[in-house]
């Protein structure tokens, strides 16, 4: 009996898009195979009240929105919740690192704060473009389940999703010395990746570039350091700012700005 139950209501949910089952009692299937205890024929759903598939709710399809926007991260979720409730749980991902103190906006609700740990508001870049970000509403904010950094120091900001770079270059003065100083403040001489990338991100970057900087580069050797943001780059035209100008000095006479990084 519990077989012909389960294939008739599998037969009228296939035949029938709009098929309720409303009762007033619990329904529970017992079929002995696994195909006699399912319900098929549900397709997305479009209301608050609708049913939603096993295959909708393993790939968060009710709760997944992409976003926009870098102070206001802005995104739609179907269906279209008609208020935020507590433990509302959302998947976002962003299509911009975020600034400071970002809020989230779904579907014109209004923004609300999101929060890391320590109830701290987001550092710029916490959230990386294209990388899953999962929270929580609480009642007031949404807090963050998925993975954060810490903020910077003061003096530093977000280069990256992983570290801080100094606001400011450093006066010249030898590779060694250079290095050394950044050791000294808990930090360490900026590697060219983290430089470059600093300077391709940061529309202002460039502008606090004075002269050329001293980077720590694998391709650095044993008498001479890399230079970048001003200089030569072993073409024929005059030397210029830029994020992939770059030259060569001694480690131990060779003078150059710099400014320090750190992990978040």
């Amino acid at each position: 009996m519990s077989r012909m139950l389960g294939l008739g209501w599998t037969l009228v949910l296939a035949l029938s898009a709009s098929a309720q089952l409303d009762v007033p009692a619990r329904v529970v299937m017992v079929g002995t195979a696994p195909e006699d205890r399912q319900v098929i024929g549900l397709s997305a759903p479009l209301s608050n009240g609708s049913a939603v598939s096993v295959d909708a709710a393993r790939n968060s399809a009710v709760s997944f929105t992409p976003v926009t926007g870098g102070a206001v991260l802005a995104g739609i979720l179907t269906p279209a919740p008609t208020a935020y409730v507590v433990g509302m749980v959302v998947s976002v991902v962003p299509s911009t690192a975020n600034a400071d103190s970002a809020q989230l906006d779904l579907n014109g609700l209004g923004p609300r704060p999101i929060h890391k740990a320590g109830d701290l508001p987001l550092d710029s870049a916490d959230l990386w473009p294209g990388v899953p970000a999962r929270m929580v509403y609480d009642g007031t904010a949404f807090r963050m389940l998925s993975t954060t950094y810490l903020p910077c120091p003061a003096g530093y900001h977000a280069g990256g999703r992983e570290f801080c770079i100094e606001d400011s270059v450093r006066a010249d003065t030898t590779f060694l010395v250079a290095v050394h100083e950044c050791r000294t403040l808990d930090s360490r001489l900026c590697s060219y990746a983290e430089w470059v990338h600093a300077c391709r991100s940061e529309p202002s970057f460039l502008g606090t570039v004075l002269d050329a900087e001293w980077v720590d580069s694998a391709a650095n050797d044993q008498d001479g350091a890399k230079r970048v943001g001003y200089g030569g780059d072993g073409s024929t035209l005059d030397p210029e700012f830029g994020c992939n100008r770059g030259s060569w000095a001694h480690i131990a006479t060779g003078k150059a700005r710099y400014r320090c990084c750190r992990n978040r």
